[in-house]
């Protein structure tokens, strides 16, 4: 298989997971692309497709985006960014990965064989400091590997807002701390000519895509898009764990 088919197909799918979800372009398109293209080229394409995707879906979720619930994430988020490139620069990514991979699979796997979600209700001052300390987990992933929204989206889903309230701060957050994740990015390595030539096969593709998941998702219950999450952050966790085994 070729690196052009290998780069159309992560786009393709890549791009439609995150038009029905929000997040999870990175966990799905670099499954794919790490087949057989190099780490370098994949962390700059998996931050700057989704951030693209971003702009062109957030938009229509103007209205579900909560100013005072988002606000904490993005404050740990701050933070947790730098630490993740830190990590990548002087720490042993091996280990932290698989570590994320197991808590993934084991908590998505849980709550996908309940037949309820899992709830919480906290106060509002305890609710924002564990928002803010989600947001800084977040960011240290997507410091490490574009993996931001992850973990935000199960807590997001635990949190008791609508369908509509966690798309608008899952998108949010993750179009805040890709735009910083690749700005870090772009001023320690750069990008070559062979990424931004790959960025520009992959963003056409990438857009369009997102639509047609974007309009799967708006025809999606509240509980089929919490299972439909869950399933993703299982397959990611598991292809995360394969990987660095």
């Amino acid at each position: 298989m070729s690196d052009l088919v290998v780069l159309v197909l992560g786009a393709v799918a890549g791009s439609l997971v995150f038009g029905v979800s929000g997040f999870a372009f990175a966990l799905t398109a670099s499954a794919i692309w790490l087949q057989r293209l190099p780490p370098a080229q994949v962390v700059p394409l998996a931050v700057v497709c989704p951030l693209m995707l971003n702009v062109v879906t957030l938009p229509a979720l103007r209205r579900d985006i909560r100013v005072a619930a988002l606000w904490p994430f993005l404050v740990g988020g701050t933070f947790g960014v730098p630490l993740g490139v830190l990590v990548v620069l002087h720490g042993d990514r091996l280990v932290l990965a698989r570590l994320i991979a197991v808590i993934l699979i084991a908590y998505s796997a849980f709550a996908l064989v309940r037949r309820r979600a899992v709830e919480l209700r906290l106060a509002t001052a305890p609710g924002r400091v564990a928002d803010g300390g989600v947001g800084l987990v977040g960011g240290i992933l997507g410091g490490i590997a574009g993996l931001s929204a992850v973990l935000p989206s199960l807590w997001i889903g635990m949190r008791g807002w609508t369908k509509p309230e966690q798309r608008g701060l899952l998108q949010s957050y993750g179009f805040y701390t890709q735009a910083l994740t690749i700005t870090v990015f772009a001023g320690i390595a750069g990008f070559d000519a062979a990424t931004l030539e790959a960025l520009a096969i992959c963003l056409p593709i990438a857009v369009v895509g997102s639509l047609v998941g974007f309009r799967l998702f708006r025809r999606m219950s509240g509980d089929a898009f919490r299972r439909a999450v869950l399933a993703i952050v299982l397959a990611g966790g598991i292809g995360l764990l394969v990987r660095t085994l």
